[in-house]
């Protein structure tokens, strides 16, 4: 099963790169979620590949669009014809490396309750990550 990890490091050890990998310090870690995934692939510079690893740069710009991304996907769940996936797509095979099950394709309350986990995430470092001390950097293994 693939994982998605938020990390963190210190600026000043970004010149040693990510083969030190004991630099990176663990914010959160789930289970992939298709859509979050598409949206990181889509949306985030690529810092560096080791193996199939891919590790993304996520600047504080970008949490802030992908946390009001979230917010707006979310906010679909009480209209009468709720369509999140306007904001947040589920990735098409052709687009999208990882393989998706035909039950994941419908995603109903999973859909909704992944969203509210990446919201409650997102908010605490915005309110909380110092982004000048520190790089925040997500990738999936």
């Amino acid at each position: 099963m693939k994982f998605l990890y938020i990390t963190y490091r210190d600026q000043l050890d970004i010149q040693l790169g990510l083969t030190s990998e004991h630099l990176l310090k663990r914010v959160h870690s789930a289970p992939i979620e298709h859509p979050i995934v598409y949206w990181v692939q889509r949306n985030l510079e690529i810092v560096e590949k080791l193996g199939p690893v891919i590790y993304y740069d996520v600047p504080k710009e970008k949490v802030e669009t992908f946390y009001n991304t979230l917010l707006d996907a979310h906010a679909e769940k009480s209209k009468t014809s709720p369509r999140p996936w306007k904001y947040l797509p589920i990735p098409t095979g052709e687009q999208y490396v990882f393989p998706i099950a035909q039950y994941e394709k419908e995603y109903g309350i999973t859909y909704y309750e992944s969203i509210y986990k990446y919201i409650t995430v997102l908010g605490v470092i915005l309110n909380i990550f110092d982004f000048k001390a520190n790089q925040l950097l997500i990738y999936i293994q």
